[in-house]
């Protein structure tokens, strides 16, 4: 699943278009914005997420150098991008006609938080965003289980919509 070649192209764009920032403060700005603000926030945090995750699709179709690449394709990429930038570890994923599934640890949005709720809405949306970008079609995500509920990991359901 770790494609060296794959890494290595995401490795080489983060350095010449990224920044690095520690995990630490931005785990507290997010588990603070929780506590804050309740669930209210969340479309807002959905839409940001797949803004972003849209800027990310493009990032990605720049890397890959196709303007239509194949899922198959794609999902790497993804995966390498969220690992690389400390988002998430991929740990595993399912690639199906209209759907992936992402089994994702140490999610940056969910360590040090715990819910009732999954709480990781930026991830989702950006999940979404980067299907969107690269597909020119409507992606759903949705978080089935969340480490902030006590689950072992983050699952995420990218859905086409019909």
């Amino acid at each position: 699943m770790r494609d060296p070649e794959v890494i290595s192209k995401v490795r080489v764009f983060l350095r010449e278009e990224g920044v690095i920032i520690p995990k630490g403060p931005i785990k507290e700005f997010y588990s603070q914005l929780m506590k804050l603000s309740g669930f209210g926030i969340g479309g807002l945090l959905v839409f940001s997420g797949k803004k972003a995750g849209k800027m990310a699709g493009t990032y990605i179709r720049s890397i890959v150098g196709e303007e239509h690449p194949s899922m198959s394709m794609v999902v790497p990429y993804i995966s390498a991008f969220l690992g690389e930038t400390g988002i998430c570890k991929v740990e595993e994923y399912e690639l199906l006609d209209s759907q992936v599934l992402f089994k994702v640890k140490d999610s940056i949005f969910a360590q040090d938080i715990e819910n009732k709720k999954p709480v990781c809405m930026p991830l989702s949306g950006a999940l979404a965003g980067v299907f969107e970008e690269i597909t020119g079609k409507e992606w759903d995500c949705k978080e089935l289980e969340c480490k902030a509920q006590g689950k072992e990991l983050c699952i995420f359901e990218v859905k086409l919509k019909h």
